[in-house]
């Protein structure tokens, strides 16, 4: 039988002082105790280039 996965997807947009770096790094933590572990990002970007959020994506083992 093939492992089944389930996904998350989170979201993080740009604040005036940039993006909090530390609030994902400690998300990441907390969701990798869990079980989830990151895949990729992505970073959608406005106009000339401007990134205006970051997108993590999570996969884990559904039991």
């Amino acid at each position: 039988m093939s492992t089944q996965w389930e996904h998350k997807v989170l979201t993080y947009k740009l604040k005036m002082k940039g993006f909090d770096y530390g609030q994902i790094e400690r998300d990441l933590n907390e969701l990798g105790r869990e079980g989830w572990e990151a895949l990729g990002t992505m970073a959608p970007s406005w106009g000339a280039g401007q990134t205006i959020e970051v997108v993590v994506l999570l996969k884990r083992s559904v039991d």
